[in-house]
């Protein structure tokens, strides 16, 4: 049996100037340094501390303020150990930031006692309130910098290292395996959709490690790398300096366009869907064209599962299905209007919502949702406020 690189250590910690520091098991101490900067000037980490006998990490901020991470190791990248999955859509993160920082600023008292509530199952690790990319983009482009910090505190505090797989990785996966199944009459192993795996909620986007020294053993490049995915996340985060979010230019807008098509030419209920449906899988062409490809489907196949199987095995996926309930939902309201935001917002909310225990959104996505849950047959566990979530629980 090979023996852990970390076995004898209970403390490894490096400062913002370089220190480095090992406490060992056994009491002894090894101090040295880097000799520079370890962190980029603008950088809200102060130090970073790793505990390797917990699987834990301490980052402290240039402010004093402490973050514990929950470490994974490549053999469980995500140990739940059946703790309830939780998504907040970013409305409810700001109220959670506000009842522990400006409570005053929580008209409704039932929801701050239940922010109060659900701020103290997550700091006993009782419940499980992953970070996702929609959380990050929403934080960086806030624009008043104490608003910002407090927010990404919060976020990094309170999902202590746990992240929720980027949308556009679940939804190709649930192709992938649509067709796989179909054609090839195998079953693929779905990823974990909450998980510590590093950088997953950019899965679809970079599937590289960080850069670590070749003649390290495995198993502590594994950490190096696990270790600076999260510290970067959270960092840029914090970091004082503003970031825009990027759209989707003129995806409302197209949209809004089918929506009133639909108004002007009206149909029987059954014609609507199958004009809804046709409209989504045309949204869909480039992820279904490469991941047909990337699994070996002919083009007859193809055609043949848009025609014929596509309806019913979106039925049976958790992200994707819900999805396209709530777009056929929306495109047969005529007064609706189409934001810019919607399409963050009904990617992340309905793959949350096929993925975690529980979902809280705001008003409008959580009927929308909730109303799609029940054309599929599936559970109803989409919330519109933290005290219907708490009650839940």
């Amino acid at each position: 049996m090979s023996v852990s690189v970390f076995t004898d250590i209970a403390v490894m910690r490096l400062s913002r100037n370089g220190a480095m520091l090992i406490v060992f098991i056994d009491g002894r101490v090894v101090s040295g340094s880097l000799g520079h900067d370890v962190f980029g000037p603008t950088s809200a980490i102060a130090a970073s501390t790793h505990f390797p006998q917990s699987s834990r990490l301490l980052l402290e901020t240039t402010r004093g303020d402490e973050i514990v991470v929950d470490l994974c190791v490549p053999t469980d990248l995500a140990p739940l150990g059946g703790r309830p999955t939780i998504y907040l859509d970013q409305n409810h993160w700001s109220t959670l930031t506000n009842a522990i920082y400006q409570p005053d600023r929580v008209a409704d008292r039932d929801e701050l006692a239940a922010s109060a509530h659900l701020v103290e199952l997550a700091t006993r690790r009782e419940v499980v309130l992953p970070l996702s990319s929609a959380h990050m983009s929403e934080t960086c482009k806030q624009v008043d910098v104490e608003e910002r910090y407090r927010r990404a505190l919060t976020l990094a505090q309170l999902s202590a290292g746990w992240q929720f797989r980027d949308p556009l990785d679940l939804r190709r996966f649930e192709l992938r395996q649509a067709l796989t199944l179909r054609y090839h009459e195998r079953e693929l192993t779905p990823p974990a959709a909450v998980t510590l795996e590093p950088n997953a909620i950019h899965a679809s986007q970079t599937r590289s490690r960080v850069e670590t020294a070749t003649d390290l053993p495995e198993e502590a490049r594994w950490a190096v790398h696990v270790i600076g995915c999260i510290g970067s996340i959270l960092d840029v985060m914090l970091d004082a300096e503003h970031l825009p979010l990027q759209s989707a230019a003129g995806w409302a807008a197209e949209f809004q366009r089918f929506a009133r098509f639909l108004a002007d030419n009206p149909t029987a209920p059954e014609m609507k869907r199958r004009r809804t449906h046709a409209k989504f899988i045309a949204d869909l062409r480039r992820e279904l064209a490469e991941e047909a490809h990337g699994v070996g489907i002919t083009p007859d196949q193809m055609s043949d599962w848009t025609l014929q199987h596509s309806e019913d095995d979106l039925r049976q996926m958790p992200a994707l299905g819900l999805y396209r309930e709530v777009l056929h939902e929306k495109l047969c309201n005529p007064t609706l209007q189409w934001e810019q935001n919607d399409l963050m917002d009904m990617m992340y909310l309905t793959a949350a919502g096929g993925y975690c225990d529980h979902v809280v959104g705001e008003r409008a996505h959580a009927s929308h949702m909730r109303n799609g849950l029940r054309r599929l047959d599936r559970p109803t566990k989409v919330h519109r406020n933290l005290r219907a979530l708490v009650a839940n629980l």
